[in-house]
């Protein structure tokens, strides 16, 4: 089975840059990815952050848009909750036309409650928000007008114009985390994404879950799952480990510092480990790191145990690894990791 290939990326800031210079040198990376042949761009949403710029990732993927022309560009994630959803729906479907059909719809709640202190919206309401948003932009994307009286949301008689130029519209994926998020969205029947954060051993047990709540719900097959995991790849197996060190510790530093914006005790007690946690550690749980033998390896053992279609490699993990080191990463997976799996 093929897999695709997807570059994630959040615009990190590296140490002495400006903003400015950031969305120039990830802009440049993404043009650069699609001559080498990557599959997709996944573009996050961050926000009142020192270290990213990507607060508007709609605004960026048009962008991403005008720049490239045959990439897809999926969001990972558009956090729904945070935004009225009749204007996501117009602008996700504007996004779509302006790349001629090639928006990937990425969905979800986001584990980081700073965001909704910040929208000053209730994390306890951010599953029944993202449901109805759900159910009023899918209603949105349809041929007729519509109206809609729920709990968050009430419009009448309103038709969304234009409507997206994939039928019936872009594909919707969904960022899952929690056990009652799998089985939730497998229920509704779309694809997910899921994470490297969370132990290879609990992956398993909730995609089951997932697969589960399918079958009962009478949807064919497994489902489709992107694994999103942070990766480098070099020629050289010590340049592999070491040259994304600072940057993967960075982040891992960056992440454990978040437990003040854990939303359960599920989330904080994964981000208390990474106060300890050894870079060895991280490279065989939370990374791929490697050579490309190594890495080929590494997404056969993914695609065996956890069934996944895909992959979103974030390929600079901190934002701190020097342009020309990641644009060789990139180049090694291209050439000599992708064609195991074309």
């Amino acid at each position: 089975m093929s897999i695709e290939f997807g570059l994630f990326y959040d615009f990190d800031i590296q140490k002495g840059a400006t903003q400015s210079e950031t969305f120039r040198r990830c802009f440049s990376q993404i043009e650069a990815s699609e001559r080498m042949g990557v599959d997709s761009i996944w573009l996050a949403e961050v926000h009142f952050s020192p270290f990213s710029v990507l607060s508007s990732p709609l605004i960026v993927a048009s962008s991403v848009a005008t720049r490239t022309s045959r990439v897809r560009i999926g969001l990972a994630v558009q956090v729904l909750p945070l935004a009225n959803p009749l204007r996501v729906a117009e602008e996700a479907a504007t996004l779509d036309q302006i790349s001629k059909g090639r928006l990937e719809f990425g969905v979800g709640r986001s584990g980081l409650t700073r965001y909704y202190r910040g929208y000053n919206i209730d994390y306890s309401e951010s599953s029944d928000r993202f449901l109805e948003a759900m159910d009023v932009i899918t209603k949105a994307w349809g041929n007729q007008p519509f109206s809609h009286e729920g709990k968050f949301y009430a419009f009448n008689d309103v038709s969304v114009e234009p409507k997206p130029y994939q039928e019936p519209h872009p594909p919707i994926r969904v960022a899952t985390a929690s056990a009652e998020t799998f089985s939730m969205v497998g229920r509704l029947g779309y694809p997910i994404f899921i994470s490297s954060t969370t132990d290879e051993p609990e992956l398993k047990e909730r995609l089951k879950l997932y697969r589960r709540a399918r079958r009962d719900a009478g949807h064919p097959g497994p489902g489709d799952v992107m694994l999103r995991i942070p990766a480098y790849v070099s020629e050289n197996a010590e340049k592999a480990r070491t040259e994304p060190e600072a940057s993967t510790m960075h982040m891992i530093g960056y992440s454990a510092a978040q437990i003040g914006s854990a939303p359960n005790e599920e989330t904080a007690d994964r981000l208390q480990r990474l106060n300890t946690i050894s870079y060895d550690e991280v490279l065989r749980h939370k990374v791929m790191h490697g050579t490309p033998e190594e890495v080929v390896e590494r997404i056969q053992r993914y695609e065996e145990e956890l069934g996944i279609s895909g992959l979103v490699l974030e390929m600079n993990f901190g934002g701190q690894i020097p342009n020309e080191l990641v644009l060789n990463s990139i180049r090694q997976l291209t050439e000599k990791v992708m064609p195991e799996f074309k």
